[in-house]
């Protein structure tokens, strides 16, 4: 990182992206936005002026966020961005395209909607921790404001803060290991054959159940919330496909898998607010014949047992640092990059499953503001090739399963409810 004075307080600075950002921002398109939201419910109706007050002061606290990305010879970068942005009315589709590289556009835009703030996040810029704890710092702030209240709680980011270093290293690079063997590319994943919504068009559906029902059904099984929920998402693309006539059913034969990412700051220590994710995919090989739910949860059971550990994910940042490392690749200029960017982007990635299913955890806040909060709820980005996407959040006792999908078919939330629901799980539905 590199500075120059602008003036007395205000330097500029310009930040590498981390090596997951580089692949998003050159695979950005109105088809892969690789945009995510994270929004929360407030008891009382958004006072616009507010909560553009409370951004305009956390954005000091966030400087690595207050960014504008930049086009060099070889890579894209971030340089400081001194405007300030506005918060907006939130729109019926949810996650559509960022023009990030237009002069003064931050990667994140902040909406509010009646009694919902909500923030969308360039997933070049961050993941879903760096993007909760930018809601969270905003939340709170608007709420200091508004009542008047002097708390200032350790947990979460505040304005007057110093800004630590290590919250904007690219943790992949510092904890790339050379000597660890290759990874090897999964084999080509079934996509359901449903055509593609108008670009833009982004249909949400949400499930909303008791956390502690779904908690117990877990257990159980012997299995944790996450893998449960995984398992009912490949029954219900299995009985998907196993739905189609013979011919069909036989055209689209290919292997199950539910994309999980998994939050790497539990496994290697870091503060970083930028990404710092990969993923697993367990699932299933109907090539095999009809797997049964008990089968199924134990092919996921174990999958996760061996594939979620610091050995088996340092061979994933081998493989993606060293592509960046690679002295052609860093050599080669960055308009030859993106042409060759969406074949890799589909390649090592969204061919290889057929789902996503990613889980924010429990969401917690401050104790004496809690109940001014609803809900906390996240929605992933939309997949044109897996068409449905799935993004989990609880709080307060409740988890809230967002739906995301980019064609009309409701099929795999109208199943996988409808499982839940056989199980002994109630659930409320919401759509947009």
């Amino acid at each position: 990182m590199h500075t120059e004075a602008i003036h007395e307080t205000e330097e500029i600075h310009t930040y590498r992206l981390d090596n997951a950002a580089t692949l998003y921002s050159l695979a950005s398109s109105h088809r892969i936005p690789v945009m995510f939201r994270l929004s929360a419910s407030l008891v009382e109706p958004i006072k616009i002026i507010t909560l553009q007050q409370a951004l305009d002061n956390i954005l000091v606290r966030f400087p690595y966020y207050r960014v504008n990305q930049k086009t060099g010879l070889f890579w894209f970068y971030w340089k400081s961005n001194f405007g300030k942005p506005k918060v907006i009315v939130d729109s019926k589709y949810p996650c559509k395209k960022m023009p990030i590289r237009k002069k003064g556009i931050f990667p994140f835009r902040v909406r509010a909607f009646k009694n919902r703030i909500a923030v969308e996040f360039h997933h070049s810029l961050t993941d879903g921790t760096g993007g909760l704890t930018f809601l969270k710092a905003l939340i709170f702030e608007y709420l200091k404001l508004k009542k008047g209240i002097e708390e200032d709680p350790t947990d979460i980011f505040r304005p007057e803060q110093t800004v630590d270093p290590e919250e904007y290293e690219d943790a992949y690079k510092k904890n790339y290991d050379k000597t660890y063997p290759s990874f090897s590319r999964p084999s080509r994943a079934l996509h359901l054959p449903y055509k593609l919504e108008k670009k833009g068009i982004y249909n949400i559906i949400t499930g909303i159940m008791p956390v502690e029902d779904v908690l117990k059904l877990a257990k159980k099984h012997n299995v944790t919330l996450t893998e449960l929920l995984a398992t009912v998402y490949i029954d219900t693309i299995q009985e998907i496909l196993f739905s189609f006539p013979e011919r069909k059913r036989k055209k689209y034969l290919k292997p199950i898998r539910i994309m999980i990412p998994v939050n790497l700051r539990s496994m290697f220590p870091s503060k970083t607010m930028r990404n710092f994710i990969l993923y697993v995919t367990p699932g299933i090989d109907p090539r095999l014949g009809h797997h049964s739910f008990e089968e199924i949860i134990k092919e996921v059971y174990h999958y996760m047992r061996i594939e979620v550990n610091d050995k088996y994910i340092n061979k994933q940042i081998k493989r993606n640092v060293r592509g960046e490392l690679h002295p052609l690749v860093r050599a080669t200029p960055l308009f030859i990059k993106k042409l060759g960017a969406r074949a890799v982007y589909n390649g090592i990635g969204q061919n290889s499953f057929s789902g996503v299913l990613t889980n924010l955890g429990r969401v917690t806040f401050t104790e004496t503001l809690k109940e001014d909060i609803l809900d906390f709820q996240f929605m992933p980005s939309p997949n044109a090739s897996t068409k449905t996407s799935s993004a989990i959040a609880s709080y307060n006792g409740m988890l809230y399963m967002n739906f995301g999908r980019v064609v009309k078919e409701t099929d795999v939330e109208r199943i996988f409810f409808s499982k839940l629901k056989k199980m002994g799980i109630a659930v409320k539905i919401e759509t947009n």
